[in-house]
């Protein structure tokens, strides 16, 4: 009912405002976007400096920014893809100003606006923080579906499938385990430890804009959790009227996996009112590899819905609401025609998700800024971990044992305020996180969870510009977090140096701080194991934080040789985890075993990247980068014998190439390499009740992926583009997977899909 109420409210708002039109401002500035061809850059950012005025350039690059008090201001014209514009202008009252702007083609990634590492808005050429950018029309060339898909194809960042059953995924940066890896919405870190199980094949590709990651700890800013990285899943805002409806199929192996998705968004004649719709639905059947009868990839049913919305009720304030509702149910192993209890092996999970933010900005004047925000997460989860090993009366009831059901409520509240005086930009704030998790299983309340974790940090930070350019850039800050899990205050403190040695040629150089505390992590809440046992981790007592420090230093080219676009960059980095996580085996009963988490010496990452880009003509782009790098725990992982870190090569890289050699049509290559990496196997020993545990090498994988679209004119206010790919060409895969019902689940590596081909149909309108 409460639900129910709140999206009526909303939708009442929104109807309401976009029969209110903003006053008229005493000043217009209108005009066209266009690139050295002539051609309209839709979607191009016009936006004025220090204010909220601002808008997008339409389907024929013009746009149009109502409502300017008079004054000296700098506007700013950029578009993915393309160089900056940046123009000095005077405005007086009652008057109507055009300005025509014709933007250079450059490298994908220029021109993006970027806020991950400050938490305020830079150019991507100009952020003094090395940020790594995936725009929406890159996740759109790569037919991606999801938040999963998107984040592949980039340097020293993998997303693996750690099970057989349920295909829970992890994202790597540098190497590390998925839980170091903090993943924001719009800047809020609202996918929790249960979220993050399954969350990205949660989020469809419908409601991202872009996605930034920073890797190094990100704590001085973000609090718990960004360790070894943050990912920022930014969502799309409304940026003129349009309509989109499309469709993808794929063959994975001869499986379909379908989605079709929608979005509308609309805005007013002025700019400042506009909302942002979209809609996706997902189905993909079941995959087994080796005809055991048991799944490689489970089936899935994915459904979300949701909106963005954003209103400037005054001159200078922005109001944004976004909502999202997902629902996702899955399951694998074996049986699929039968009831879960009643599989030999089953793994199965409902999930419901309702999410959304509200946010406010007001720019009181030039030299001060403010917003408040408030997001929330409302998981629920019906879960089923086991399995039937025989028809017998008594394993039937042990069956019926093995569902469980989580809730997990979340909200983080924050206020930031930023002050211009002269070169620097001083940014303060605080954040309040509350996350309360209730797991529980049928068959015994011993393991149940009812945790409620909150944490209140306080941060301040001094972005210094020795000069009006910004050629040399100081960026320190520091965070303190009181956690409900730790019982002394802890201190992030961070310092980031940018020097541009030319316009062109950018030093960078920092040391950040990152922190984990003790809380329950999405390894706890997914249980895979042989014949159905469950594995269950708590925390033992006096349990610290985990703390990272990470350095890194790098060079990079951004510029043009004649008209050809050029990027190069090396970078050398080094982490260091003090009091890392480790399990130490408790107790087991019948289908349980009971680990606790304890802190061990630490570990380390070190290594260098290697960054190159090249747009020779304007219609083609190449894009590629390699890692190579080095990661060891101070102790000997217990069962293994080994410092290494597990499921991580040592080395890998991609090149991706974007050719369009007719107008309408493009062309798109990428190819990836994984290194060797060790992987744990657990066995079932012949005449014994104990499991033997393995390190498997695996061998180096090579995937190559062709995709080609076609951009369809049919009428002056309607279009469609097709789309046809094959992933995986080679058909590389893991070639001793396990087999039958004593496989392990977890004994999985290398590319999570087979040979697929697809075919997508999209029409705008």
């Amino acid at each position: 009912m409460l639900k129910n109420t709140l999206i009526t409210a909303l939708i009442l708002v929104i109807t309401i405002t976009f029969q209110i039109n903003a006053a008229n401002g005493t000043c217009i500035v209108s005009g066209k976007v266009t690139d050295s061809d002539g051609k309209p850059v839709i979607g191009a950012n016009v936006y004025f400096s220090a204010t909220t005025f601002g808008s997008a350039a339409d389907v024929d690059g013009k746009y149009q920014i109502s409502g300017i008090t008079p004054g000296a201001y700098t506007i700013f014209v950029s578009a993915i893809g393309f160089e900056k514009i940046e123009k000095e202008i005077i405005l007086t009252l009652n008057n109507k100003y055009d300005f025509n702007f014709t933007l250079r083609p450059a490298l994908l990634e220029m021109g993006s606006v970027v806020v991950t590492g400050t938490s305020t808005p830079h150019l991507y050429e100009n952020v003094p923080v090395k940020t790594e950018i995936i725009p929406a029309c890159l996740i759109e060339q790569k037919k991606s579906v999801n938040l999963a898909g998107a984040l592949s194809l980039q340097t020293g960042v993998s997303v693996e499938n750690e099970c057989n059953n349920c295909n829970f995924t992890q994202v790597r940066i540098l190497g590390f385990d998925g839980k170091y890896t903090q993943i924001l919405i719009d800047g809020d870190p609202v996918i929790s430890s249960l979220g993050g199980v399954y969350g990205l094949e949660h989020y469809p590709s419908e409601m991202i804009s872009q996605i930034e990651i920073v890797k190094g700890g990100g704590s001085a800013l973000y609090g718990a959790g960004a360790i070894a990285g943050t990912v920022n899943l930014r969502t799309r805002r409304p940026s003129f009227n349009n309509s989109r409806v499309s469709y993808l199929i794929n063959s994975v192996d001869g499986n379909t996996d379908q989605q079709i998705g929608a979005v509308a968004e609309i805005v007013n004649n002025n700019s400042t009112s506009g909302v942002f719709v979209f809609g996706s639905t997902r189905e993909r059947e079941a995959y087994d590899r080796n005809g055991d009868g048991l799944t490689e990839l489970g089936k899935l049913n994915n459904e979300t819905i949701g909106f963005n919305f954003f209103n400037r009720p005054m001159q200078n304030g922005e109001l944004t609401i976004s909502f999202h509702r997902i629902h996702e149910e899955r399951r694998g192993g074996g049986g699929l025609d039968r009831p879960i209890h009643e599989a030999p092996i089953g793994e199965w999970t409902e999930h419901l998700k309702w999410g959304g933010k509200l946010k406010w900005e007001h720019s009181v004047y030039k030299k001060f800024d403010y917003n408040a925000h408030y997001s929330f997460s409302f998981l629920t989860r019906d879960s089923y971990y086991g399995g039937l090993p025989d028809n017998s009366d008594e394993a039937r009831l042990k069956a019926l044992n093995s569902y469980g059901y989580s809730k997990n409520p979340l909200h983080v509240a924050g206020l930031q305020g930023n002050f211009y005086a002269g070169f620097h930009t001083i940014s303060a704030g605080m954040q309040f996180f509350y996350d309360k998790l209730e797991d529980k299983s049928v068959s015994t309340s011993d393991y149940n969870i009812d945790q409620n974790t909150t944490n209140f940090g306080i941060f301040i930070q001094d972005e210094f510009k020795f000069d009006e350019h910004g050629d040399i850039t100081l960026v320190s800050g520091l965070r303190i977090d009181k956690h409900s899990e730790i019982n002394t205050p802890i201190l992030s403190p961070r310092i980031n140096l940018k020097f541009s040695i030319t316009h062109e040629i950018q030093l960078r150089a920092g040391y950040t701080s990152g922190f984990k505390a003790p809380q329950i992590f999405n390894e706890d809440l997914h249980i895979c194991g042989l014949e159905g046992t469950q594995r269950v981790i708590r925390n033992s007592n006096n349990l610290k934080e985990e703390r990272s420090h990470s350095f890194n230093l790098g060079a990079e080219y951004q510029g043009f040789i004649g008209n050809m676009a050029l990027l190069f960059g090396v970078t050398g980095f080094y982490s260091r985890l003090n009091g890392a996580y480790s399990e130490e085996f408790v107790e087991a009963t019948d289908t349980f075993e009971l680990w606790k988490r304890v802190n061990s010496e630490g570990a380390y990452v070190g290594g260098i990247e290697l960054d190159f880009g090249i747009k020779p003509v304007n219609n083609i782009e190449v894009r590629s980068g390699v890692i190579i790098k080095s990661n060891k725990y101070d102790n000997k992982i217990d069962d293994f014998s080994t410092h290494e870190f597990l499921r991580t090569s040592n080395y890998s890289g991609y090149v991706r190439t974007s050719y369009n050699p007719l107008e309408l049509l493009n062309l798109f290559v990428a190819a990836s390499f994984n290194g060797p990496q060790y992987v744990p196997h657990e066995k079932v020993a012949p005449d014994s009740e104990d499991p033997v545990f393995e390190l498997h090498r695996s061998e180096t994988f090579v995937i190559l992926d062709l995709g080609m679209s076609y951009k369809i004119p049919m009428f002056e206010s309607f279009g469609g583009a097709l789309s046809v790919g094959i992933r995986n060409l080679g058909d590389v895969y893991q070639k001793d997977l396990d087999y039958g019902n004593e496989r392990d689940p977890g004994y999985i590596y290398g590319p999570s899909q087979p040979r697929t081909y697809y075919m997508g149909f999209q029409s705008n309108f």
